[in-house]
């Protein structure tokens, strides 16, 4: 009888055993898959910045160990023109919209409550970019529109993207290869465009626009009737 029970705690044992190490491999299994960064979506993402990302110290800190030292813009333009003036109105209204509210209609600079970042060094880090912008609200904190120019990488670039994000919408216009690719998740709008310039030469750009913090700092800056818009111009 004795015999038998102890037999039966040793199986008992060797089960809960098997158990354990069961729930150990599959935790280590689940630490090897890629995760979003902290404050990403499934919408778009510049190395783990999307458009849940509040930008702190912390973030921009790694920022500038990835591309280098940032210039920083306090109050000014939120420009969302890309390719050529009328390029939004023609095919994304909804964008031109926002534009258009975000700028003075006769033409003056109407500045706003916002922090631009400008890296120009991310060369000497080994990534391609001549120029990358992070442009976020003063107040929220959360991305309004990220922009990169390049002239080299552009290959890598388009395959990334597509790899990461799947088809896309085409347009050609302008001048001679002049062309852009655009994706849309969440509300939101990826543009890669092939710009030329003068001298056989080309730059390639990329935008991201998170439209929930554009319409926030919109709404933000509108008042009753009667008084001033609160975006301040340059005069």
């Amino acid at each position: 009888m004795k015999l038998k029970r102890t037999r039966i705690l040793l199986s008992l044992f060797a089960l809960a055993l098997l158990a354990l190490l069961t729930v150990a491999c599959g935790e280590d299994q689940d630490t090897t898959v890629p995760r979003s960064g902290p404050g990403t979506s499934g919408s778009f993402t510049f190395f783990d910045i999307g458009k849940n990302t509040t930008i702190n110290a912390s973030q921009r800190k790694g920022l500038e160990k990835i591309l280098g030292d940032a210039a920083v813009e306090r109050r000014g333009i939120v420009n969302l023109e890309v390719n050529y003036k009328a390029f939004l109105k023609d095919h994304f209204p909804d964008l031109d919209r926002m534009h258009r509210q975000l700028n003075s209609e006769i033409g003056l600079r109407v500045k706003h409550r916002i922090i631009r970042l400008m890296y120009r060094y991310a060369k000497q880090k080994g990534l391609p970019y001549d120029l990358v912008e992070v442009i976020f609200s003063e107040k929220a904190t959360k991305p309004l529109l990220i922009r990169l120019h390049f002239k080299t990488g552009a290959d890598a670039a388009l395959k990334a993207l597509e790899e990461k994000y799947g088809s896309s919408r085409s347009f050609e216009w302008g001048r001679e290869n002049a062309s852009s690719r655009v994706w849309e998740k969440e509300g939101d709008y990826l543009f890669y465009s092939v710009v030329p310039r003068r001298g056989n030469k080309v730059e390639y750009r990329i935008a991201i626009y998170y439209t929930a913090a554009i319409e926030a700092v919109i709404q933000s800056e509108k008042t009753v009737p009667g008084q001033k818009s609160q975006g301040k111009t340059g005069f």
